[in-house]
C-alpha cells in the first residue's frame, strides 16, 4: 500500500454533523466538518491514552474524544484539555496527523502522505466541459468492498477479456478476441481507447439504446496518484454514459470501491434505481471472481502468472506500482505485523514540516531500492 496519494475516504454525503471513522491503508482516520462546512481528516487515535475520536462528537468545529473530551481542530491540533482549564497552555504535542482533503465528484478525498502542497499530485478532472456537452447528465453514487488487494481490484477495472465471462449486461460472446490496442502514459495515468460490438440492451435501457448497434467507441483511463478509473462508453451518440470508480485499500487485503455513474439519457429521478441495481450487478459479479483470487495480493514477480498482451493495461499500473514500492512509498506490512505496543499512524506534511514534538509513531516504510542494487 502506498502513501503519498490522494484516496477517497468516502461519499460527501456520509459525513454530517457527526465523525465518521474510515479504515485505510490499514491505519484509522476521522472524517468530520467545522463550523463552515469543510471536511477535515485526522488520524483517528488520540495521543491522550489512545481514544478513538471517532467515537466522539464535533463541537465547536472540532473533534471530541469520547474519552477525556481532548478536542482537535481540522489542522490536528489540540485546542481543549478539560482537565488542565481554560486558562492553561496546552502542550506543542497534543496534535494528532492531519491530512489534506478536497471535495470533488461527490467524493472526499485525503491525501495521505506528507509531501507538501508544491509536490503533491493534481487531483484528476474526471468530467472535463468538453465531454459533458451533449444534454443535462443524471449522476447516481455508491460503494462495495472486496477481498482483495486494491492492485488486483483496479487490474480488473481494466480487463478487456473478463467481460464476456463474468459479466451478463455487457461483453459479446461472438467478440472474444480483443482487438490490438495501445496504451498510452502520461506519467500521472494510463490511457486506453479502443471500439467493440455492444451487446444488446435490456429493461428501459433498451428502449433509448437500440439493438444490433454496430462498434462503439469505448476509453478507459487510470489514474496513478489517485488510484481509480474513468470509463467512457458511448452507447449511441450523442447518449453516453461515465463510470468512474475510487479504489481505496483498506488493508493488503481489502478494497473500498466508490464510484459516480454518469448518464446523459434516462435521466429523470425515477430512473435512479434502475442505474444503481445495473451498477451494483456488475460489481456483484466482480466481488464473485475477485473474492476468490489466489493470492489476494499481487504475486511479487509478473512471471508468477501467465500474462497475456491483452492485460497490458493493468500489468502497466501494476508496474507503475512496483515502481513506487522500490521508490520507498509503501508500507511495510510484514513488520508492523506482531505490533501491538504502539499506535503507528501514516505522516503528515505537518510532521514532515516540523518532524520534532510528537507522540504517535510513522507507520514502518519498505526501504526503498537503488536501481544499480535491484
Amino acid at each position: 500500500m502506498l502513501i503519498n496519494n490522494w484516496y477517497v475516504l468516502g461519499l460527501s454525503e456520509q459525513v454530517k454533523d457527526e465523525p465518521v471513522g474510515v479504515h485505510a491503508l490499514g491505519q484509522d482516520f476521522v472524517l468530520f466538518r467545522d463550523n463552515d462546512g469543510k471536511a477535515h481528516c485526522l488520524s483517528d487515535t488520540c495521543v491522550h491514552r489512545g481514544g478513538s475520536l471517532c467515537r466522539g462528537k464535533v463541537i465547536g468545529g472540532a473533534v471530541e474524544c469520547p474519552y477525556h473530551g481532548w478536542r482537535y481542530s481540522g489542522d490536528g491540533a489540540c485546542v481543549e484539555i478539560p482537565s488542565l482549564g481554560p486558562d492553561a497552555k496546552i502542550p506543542r504535542r497534543a496534535r494528532v496527523d492531519s491530512y489534506p482533503t478536497e471535495e470533488r465528484y461527490g467524493w472526499i478525498w485525503a491525501f495521505l502522505g506528507d509531501l507538501p502542497e508544491d509536490e503533491r499530485p493534481p487531483l484528476p478532472e474526471f468530467f472535463p466541459e468538453h465531454d459533458m456537452e451533449q444534454g443535462e447528465w443524471k449522476f447516481v453514487r455508491g460503494e462495495m468492498e472486496f477481498d482483495c488487494n486494491w492492485v488486483r481490484a483496479i487490474e480488473n477495472g481494466v480487463d478487456r477479456t473478463h467481460a464476456i465471462w463474468v459479466h451478463t449486461d455487457f461483453g459479446n460472446p461472438e467478440h472474444r478476441i480483443p482487438k490490438p490496442f495501445q496504451v498510452e502514459d502520461d506519467g500521472v495515468s494510463l490511457y486506453c481507447r479502443g471500439k467493440s460490438k455492444p451487446v444488446n440492451k435490456r429493461g428501459v435501457w433498451r428502449d433509448e439504446i437500440p439493438d444490433d448497434r454496430d462498434e462503439r467507441e469505448n476509453a478507459v483511463r487510470i489514474f496513478i496518484p489517485a488510484p481509480s478509473i474513468r470509463i467512457e462508453m458511448y452507447m449511441q451518440p450523442p447518449k453516453s454514459m461515465f463510470i468512474v470508480t475510487g479504489y481505496t485499500p483498506i488493508d493488503e487485503h481489502r478494497t473500498r470501491l466508490i464510484f459516480t455513474h454518469a448518464r446523459n439519457f434516462l435521466t429523470d429521478d425515477k430512473y435512479d434505481a434502475d442505474t444503481l441495481n445495473r451498477m451494483f450487478t456488475v460489481l456483484n459479479e466482480d466481488k464473485i471472481i475477485l473474492d476468490r483470487l489466489k493470492p489476494q495480493r499481487v504475486p511479487p514477480l509478473l512471471s508468477d502468472e501467465l500474462l497475456l498482451d491483452s492485460d497490458r493495461h493493468g500489468v502497466m499500473f501494476r508496474q507503475k506500482v512496483k515502481e513506487r514500492e522500490a521508490q520507498g512509498d509503501a508500507i511495510d506490512q510484514s513488520a508492523m505485523q506482531g505490533e501491538d505496543e504502539y499506535a503507528r499512524v501514516i505522516p503528515s506534511p505537518a510532521r514532515r514540516a516540523d518532524p520534532k514534538n510528537w507522540v504517535l509513531r510513522p507507520v514502518i516504510m519498505r526501504k526503498s531500492v537503488d536501481k544499480h542494487d535491484a
